[in-house]
């Protein structure tokens, strides 16, 4: 069999025809798939090829021919140089249809699913300054900003759309001179707290002055404490979460407040239902279900973010069991028969963006858990975990994709499986 010759490197035209799960257009140039990042699908575009594999290749936009009637100009005058939203050339109504059309290809394709019941994806807040958090890279020079798209080279951005003016404010306050190598801002307005982590980079360091809390990264990843007490806090759905400035939490209020609300529609009844709420973090949805009248069972591998997930739940005065172990030990000792461990009558688990993987979903299944609410950020992860639910009996009742991340391809969405 000959080999295919190497598609040429040459400015060549091409039909924008799909559209995959990273935000990418996707053409065929002689059989192939052809990513180029900044098109739409429908476009007519001019190309050139940068990178061609064995199966796939990648392109850069050098013009848009005919473009599509979704293509908008660019709100932020750094698009396309940096590489932190990637879908900004679409309006946001676009976004969100581009998104439903990827929940549902990605399920059919890796879940096997025909004709998946996949709702339209939900615009859940303001479509910029909703980030409640960002992490900046210093360059050269010392100023802060985010990666261009595929590389490490630093774009210097100082001011970024899609962050809240709270974050905005500490971000200016920080400043381009402490000699940082990187700095995470954070900041939420409703409960009066803000913070900077700061990552010493190779020469002196120069602590900035500001209205938030500081502190400083160690090569070991702990932090040390410079000003404030580095704890923060934010209000959801009416329910008070703290955590640590270095902790996990979703970053966007809005985002949060319909993650709650849509889980809750998706479980239904919860009074006395025993629910298992996997990788619970520091409880943002284990609250709630309690409130709604389960019995909730939190569990969280890490053992800082289980604490909190205590903490919270003592603020809240709701009772919840919170078990710092990994997901997977825990759904083991339940289906061996822990006498400590009665099976669920409902799990929800909103995994990291590996996914949950064989042996969670293996356990889930003999276990015969009921009702399934699964929180997915990372839709292939979705897609794959879905058809080994499916494999074991399960039917997806309904995906719920939800805008959470406005001018980016990244979709969280909310599915319900039965059994």
């Amino acid at each position: 069999m000959s080999r295919r010759a190497p598609l040429s490197r040459q400015v060549q035209e091409a039909t924008i025809d799909g559209f995959t799960h990273g935000g990418e257009g996707v053409a065929r140039l002689e059989g192939k798939a052809v990513f180029v990042p900044g098109t739409l699908p429908g476009e007519r575009v001019e190309l050139r090829v940068i990178d061609d594999r064995k199966r796939w290749a990648r392109a850069t936009l050098v013009r848009v021919l005919d473009a599509s009637p979704d293509r908008v100009e660019p709100p932020c005058p750094f698009v396309p140089e940096c590489g932190g939203c990637d879908l900004q050339h679409a309006s946001p109504e676009a976004q969100r249809r581009l998104k439903t059309r990827v929940v549902t290809e990605q399920l059919q394709r890796l879940a096997g699913l025909s004709d998946p019941p996949v709702r339209a994806c939900r615009a859940v807040g303001p479509d910029l300054g909703y980030r409640t958090n960002a992490r900046l890279h210093a360059d050269g020079n010392g100023a802060l900003g985010f990666h261009r798209s595929g590389s490490n080279e630093v774009v210097a951005v100082d001011r970024c759309l899609v962050l809240t003016p709270a974050v905005q404010q500490v971000r200016t306050q920080v400043g381009d001179d402490t000699g940082a190598a990187e700095v995470s801002v954070r900041a939420h307005p409703s409960t009066d707290t803000a913070a900077a982590v700061l990552a010493p980079g190779p020469g002196p360091l120069h602590l900035p002055e500001g209205d938030f809390d500081l502190r400083l990264r160690q090569p070991d990843g702990s932090t040390v404490g410079m000003r404030g007490d580095g704890i923060l806090a934010e209000t959801v759905a009416g329910h008070r979460y703290r955590f640590p400035s270095d902790g996990f939490f979703q970053v966007t209020t809005h985002g949060a407040e319909a993650l709650v609300e849509t889980v809750l529609a998706a479980t239904g009844d919860l009074s006395g239902a025993l629910t298992y709420d996997l990788y619970a973090g520091a409880g943002l949805l284990s609250i709630p279900l309690a409130v709604a009248g389960a019995e909730v069972i939190a569990v969280e591998g890490h053992e800082g973010a289980a604490q909190w997930a205590v903490h919270n739940a003592e603020d809240a005065g709701v009772s919840i069991q919170v078990l710092a172990e990994p997901v997977a030990d825990v759904l083991r000792r339940a289906a061996s028969g822990d006498a400590t461990l009665e099976p669920p009558d409902v799990v929800v688990l909103d995994p990291p963006r590996s996914g949950a993987g064989g042996s969670v979903i293996d356990r889930l299944a003999e276990l015969a858990v009921p009702h399934v609410v699964y929180v997915a950020c990372d839709v292939a992860a979705l897609a794959r975990d879905a058809g080994a639910l499916v494999a074991h009996g399960y039917q997806l009742v309904e995906a719920q994709p939800l805008d959470l991340f406005p001018m980016t391809h990244h979709v969280e969405v909310v599915a319900t499986f039965t059994r």
